[in-house]
């Protein structure tokens, strides 16, 4: 290997990614680094507006083509439409980060059938629908890396958030399944695996907890969503050509304890 071959293995130079929830939080920090890397990235977000201003604001830092596209991840319609008019404005699909997601902390016995549903919908059959319709577009091209944004509470318990823990478990398993299904097609699917990153999330929590979490942390504090963004690029480029089925867990030391 040279320094220049090295240095590639992280390009992402002429390549297409869609992150979905890439409008705030870890969706964003992940586009604009993927957009610095030299990818041209869409943005699906269920919130037009901010995806559009977002898609402004990441093209004028990186100097690459950002384009904002609307579509509820659970809605099977939109996610299609959404995916068809990505397809056809870029052309090809080489990354696809399934990164949008919400949390509601309470008791299992306090949830509503709704409440435990809107998760799985979000996370696990947005998801689905997201890898179902680049899946085919992928194998069509002989390439590609899908990267679902898990979290450390599909590998570990916390109190008050079960419906969470249980959807990104469940997404994980959806991430190991489907990448031995995509593994002869040479299309990658890996799972990345954040632990507790100051986002608008978890800056619900109230000061005492957020302090109680930090002390819970062997680094003794947040991450932040740029720390994510090497590991994301990571998993997207030629650096990760042999892994799949894995995830890369992000929490601080946290589930090292």
């Amino acid at each position: 290997m040279t320094p220049a071959s090295v240095r590639s293995l992280y390009a992402l130079d002429g390549q297409t990614a869609i992150v979905t929830g890439g409008a705030s939080g870890i969706g964003r920090a992940i586009a604009l680094g993927f957009a610095c890397a030299g990818a041209r990235v869409a943005l699906l977000d269920r919130n037009i507006e901010q995806a559009q201003a977002c898609a402004v604001e990441l093209a004028d830092a990186s100097g690459q083509t950002v384009r904002a596209y609307r579509a509820q991840v659970s809605d099977e319609a939109q996610m299609g439409e959404a995916i068809r008019c990505i397809c056809r404005d870029f052309g090809r699909v080489d990354i696809l980060v399934n990164g949008a997601g919400h949390n509601l902390r309470k008791p299992l016995v306090d949830y509503s059938c709704a409440e435990f549903d809107s998760l799985y919908e979000v996370h696990v059959r947005g998801a689905f629908l997201a890898c179902r319709a680049i899946g085919p577009v992928m194998r069509g091209q002989g390439s590609g890396s899908i990267i679902n944004i898990c979290s450390v509470m599909a590998h570990v318990a916390w109190p008050h958030v079960s419906a969470y823990a249980a959807a990104k478990g469940a997404l994980l398993q959806l991430t190991r399944a489907f990448a031995l299904e995509m593994a002869p097609c040479g299309v990658r699917v890996n799972a990345l695996s954040p632990g507790f990153i100051d986002t608008p999330l978890t800056r619900q929590h109230d000061e005492a907890k957020r302090q109680a979490v930090a002390g819970t942390t062997p680094m003794g504090r947040f991450g932040r969503v740029d720390e994510l963004v090497g590991p994301a690029l990571f998993l997207a480029s030629a650096a990760s050509s042999f892994m799949t089925g894995s995830s890369l867990v992000v929490d601080g030391g946290w589930i090292a304890q």
